[in-house]
């Protein structure tokens, strides 16, 4: 046994970690010249390292963003019906991060032992910015936008697992299937609240927030940074033969910024239908470029 495959063995035997985590076509590196010299055993263990870095993203978004939006929403005067959906979705958001914490543990407890996050490690100072901005989501509106994209491109994701079940790893198509599960509900609501929401701020409220959802789609979701070169430095620490290439995989990954089949697959019209419907009903996000949304042309236009 390679010292890798030790790595990859988690504390249940029922992991099975000679199947991929995740489909290819979800993990980053698999779109750079550097993933196609991987050996396969390399390739897979990547493949376990993103998925499981792709928990960490669900988790914390569901946890550090989407309940303190939800704390902030059930603090406003809604009609009882609105109230009801609101608390459902923050328990649903709650248990949805508790499974994604559990699969985890079960597949890395070396890892995931005591904390939550290995890859994704956020600085103090936009941990304490963006848990203010999230607690006051009327003059943040765009914590609803995003939201509704993530949950939106949840679904799509959900289904490529389903899809491809018979070359993923069981526990982790099982959570994906209870994910996909309450995420329709979840995107429905969203929109109603970006109607009331959106539609009551000011001119001048959504343009600024438009632009400042435009940065930060592209700082922190659209290019790999950070957390997903974490996931090639802990490939190359499990694998060393890998260390002389892990600048060169580093910098594929920071050229996907401008690969347009990489782009394609994070967001669009196909992944997020909902969504991009909705950009294009606003004038404010017609001359922005956002996670490869370009606004609907019609034949009369």
């Amino acid at each position: 046994m390679t010292a890798a495959v030790a790595v990859c063995m988690p504390a249940a035997p029922s992991v099975d970690c000679g199947k991929r985590f995740i489909p290819e076509k979800f993990t980053p590196l698999f779109y750079t010249h550097s993933y196609h010299k991987l050996t396969d055993e390399q390739k897979l263990r990547y493949n376990q390292l993103h998925a499981l870095y792709f928990n960490e993203q669900i988790i914390f978004f569901e946890v550090t963003m989407g309940q303190a939006v939800l704390e902030a929403l059930l603090r406003e005067p809604w009609p009882p019906h609105v109230t009801s959906r609101l608390r459902q979705l923050k328990e649903e958001e709650r248990r949805h991060s508790e499974m994604f914490r559990r699969l985890n543990r079960l597949c890395a407890p070396h890892l995931y032992a005591t904390r939550d996050f290995h890859f994704v490690q956020v600085p103090r100072v936009l941990m304490l910015l963006g848990n203010w901005a999230t607690s006051h989501p009327l003059l943040f509106p765009m914590f609803l936008w995003l939201m509704l994209l993530q949950e939106e491109r949840s679904l799509y994701y959900s289904c490529g697992f389903i899809r491809e079940q018979g070359s993923i790893e069981p526990h982790f198509v099982k959570t994906q299937r209870l994910h996909l599960a309450d995420e329709s509900g979840h995107v429905h609501l969203d929109e109603e609240l970006i109607e009331i929401l959106w539609g009551r701020a000011s001119k001048f409220l959504r343009k600024v927030n438009a632009g400042l959802f435009s940065w930060m789609l592209r700082e922190f979701f659209n290019t790999p940074k950070r957390a997903q070169l974490r996931v090639v430095d802990e490939l190359a620490r499990e694998f060393p033969a890998l260390r002389p290439r892990r600048l060169e995989m580093r910098r594929q990954l920071l050229a996907l910024s401008h690969d347009r089949d990489y782009q394609a697959s994070l967001y669009s019209r196909e992944i997020v239908p909902r969504t991009f419907a909705r950009f294009d009903q606003w004038p404010e996000f017609q001359t922005m470029r956002i996670c490869g949304y370009r606004p609907h042309v019609t034949e009369a236009q």
